[in-house]
């Protein structure tokens, strides 16, 4: 399965210089137009975490381009974020910055919870790298990043650009990513889709 985890970037501090309220309209928001950009790629929304969304590919039945669709859902969410960011700022409102972890793996997919509260999960490394590799968007030049199981399985239209390993907590060795710059459609298609600037 492949596992995409996407947090929004200081939006503990931007909700503290806003009117009592904005910051769940504005959540809800980002969460109906992120939620919309995973499904439209056969992905499957797992948990809302904060202002975390985790979100899994292959995961309700077997899905062999689940890295790509993946990797597309997070240049869709790219996109819808700079539509609602222009959105808020037309009201006057603190715009939004989004990161986006990507990693490919195994685990154990399942329901649970209490009887009082189920969800769909998946349990394991997987869902914990994916989370990591997203907090390493903070400090790296891209606002989606990959890690190699993911590279290895995309198509090579994506636009991929190599970082630096990085050590991250909870997981034995440097870590590989890539920041993913867009993609490049057929010829004659349009235009590719890039990063935004940081």
């Amino acid at each position: 399965m492949t596992a995409l985890f996407a947090d929004l970037v200081d939006f503990t501090a931007l909700s503290e210089d806003v009117e009592p309220g904005v910051p769940l309209r504005i959540l809800n928001g980002y969460f109906e137009r992120m939620s919309r950009a995973i499904t439209e790629h056969r992905g499957y929304v797992s948990t809302f975490l904060g202002d975390g969304i985790l979100a899994l590919f292959g995961a309700l039945q077997p899905n062999p381009w689940q890295a790509n669709d993946a990797v597309h859902a997070a240049l869709a969410m790219r996109r819808e974020i700079e539509v609602y960011n222009k959105e808020v700022a037309a009201e006057g409102l603190p715009t939004l910055a989004l990161g986006v972890g990507v990693h490919r793996g195994t685990g154990v997919a399942g329901l649970v919870g209490s009887p009082d509260l189920l969800q769909f999960a998946l349990v394991g490394r997987t869902v914990n790298l994916a989370a990591r590799v997203q907090d390493l968007t903070r400090s790296r030049d891209g606002d989606v990043l990959v890690t190699r199981a993911v590279r290895e399985r995309l198509d090579p239209r994506f636009a991929l650009r190599p970082l630096p390993k990085a050590e991250v907590r909870g997981v034995e060795g440097a870590v590989e990513t890539w920041a993913v710059d867009g993609f490049e459609p057929a010829s004659g298609a349009g235009e590719p889709v890039r990063a935004p600037s940081r």
